[in-house]
């Protein structure tokens, strides 16, 4: 007989699916606004974006350190998210000033459906290659 999931694993399933799926979606709208050229002064948020990344950065420190994570693997794998963090940080942010300044041209049209399609298709791949980035990072042994 099949169990089925928990409430609190379901409730965390479903909270990281939407969280992802809204934060990926921010950010192809912020890469739209971006690539438009309707979106300026992006300087004055930078300080925002770098702020971000900086506390991803140090939470995954000390969050590798805590789980016994060898020093190259706590600093490579800081580093690595941390400059992912920076882009979807950025980018979302510059998505939800788009939105903002220009609601018509985002909820106006399809655009945002397919934006929201990428998003959980994004979710659903990053999922993948975190359960299985191991397989793809693992030596091959030579045969005997």
């Amino acid at each position: 007989m099949v169990s089925l999931p928990g409430r609190r694993f379901a409730r965390g399933t479903l909270l990281f699916v939407l969280g992802s799926s809204l934060v990926l979606t921010a950010s192809f709208v912020g890469a739209l606004g971006l690539v438009s050229g309707d979106l300026s002064n992006t300087q004055s948020r930078l300080p925002i974006y770098v702020l971000g990344m900086a506390t991803v950065f140090v939470a995954l420190m000390f969050g590798l350190v805590k789980h016994d994570a060898d020093g190259l693997t706590a600093m490579l794998g800081s580093v690595g998210v941390s400059l992912i963090a920076f882009v979807l940080i950025g980018l979302s942010g510059e998505g939800l000033t788009y939105a903002v300044l220009y609601p018509g041209r985002v909820f106006g049209s399809h655009l945002l459906a397919y934006f929201l399609a990428a998003g959980l298709i994004g979710t659903g791949l990053g999922y993948w290659v975190i359960a299985y980035w191991r397989e793809f990072t693992a030596r091959a042994t030579p045969a005997e």
